[in-house]
């Protein structure tokens, strides 16, 4: 790690209920493959909890956004047990990495930019994507490394290069630390780092939310309610 210790001289007690912006249902054979990521084994695992918890069903404002999944201890423990070898921001692929964000906003800026990204990679789109997503709120309790505001000395804890921040990463999981709290880079908001899935706990369903992206015009409409615009998220300035 190059930086000076500045980078690390401020701390958190943290205790909240940051948002978790995951994929959901959708349209296929295979219900939960988006969650699963294909995995058979994790996707039948996804179903009987599913089963289970239909009779638990949580009650929400009318027209607001329904679908049959709810909430499960998969919603902490996939990352670390399914997602361990993937590259993220402040994991390398060696070890798993919890993602979440203080602001429900923040999540929705930060799901559209890589969304953005995978659809653009996919050749020949000429219509509207959808997506559907699943918003849950999980409760954190721990002492968290503290980053906000510091992207201004460190810039690079919001470029798209993720080589510092993986240095973080791997100090951070090196040294047993629980996780830390950064500046997100696609909205003036917060996201949660979590290495130690033991100081996540009780994760409740909170909504609902459908992603339409224009590939023509770089932008996705989001809905949490039916046929209602909650947000409207510009993609192009994200793209090159």
């Amino acid at each position: 790690m190059t930086a000076s210790n500045s980078l690390f001289d401020k701390t958190a007690d943290f205790r909240a209920l940051p948002y978790r912006n995951i994929t959901t249902l959708r349209e296929s054979e295979d219900l939960f493959d988006d969650l699963s990521d294909g995995d058979a084994a994790a996707s039948a695992i996804a179903a009987e909890a599913e089963m289970r918890m239909k009779d638990h069903a949580v009650v929400r404002e009318p027209q607001i956004i329904q679908r049959g999944f709810q909430y499960t201890r998969s919603i902490i423990d996939y990352p670390f047990k399914s997602e361990p070898c993937l590259s993220t921001r402040f994991g390398d692929g060696t070890y798993g990495v919890w993602y979440g964000s203080i602001e429900m906003k923040t999540t929705v800026f930060e799901t559209c930019f890589h969304m953005i990204r995978a659809e653009l990679a996919v050749e020949g789109l000429d219509e509207v994507i959808v997506r559907d997503r699943a918003v849950y709120r999980v409760k954190c309790s721990a002492i968290l490394i503290d980053l906000r505001g510091k992207q201004a000395s460190f810039p690079k804890l919001v470029e798209n290069d993720y080589g510092f921040t993986q240095q973080i990463g791997r100090r951070i999981n090196r040294e047993g630390h629980p996780g830390l709290l950064a500046p997100s880079a696609r909205y003036n908001g917060t996201n949660v780092i979590i290495f130690n899935p033991d100081v996540l706990s009780d994760p409740r369903l909170h909504c609902y939310l459908t992603y339409y992206f224009d590939p023509q015009t770089l932008e996705i409409k989001v809905e949490r309610t039916v046929d209602r615009t909650w947000l409207r998220v510009d993609g192009g300035r994200w793209i090159a």
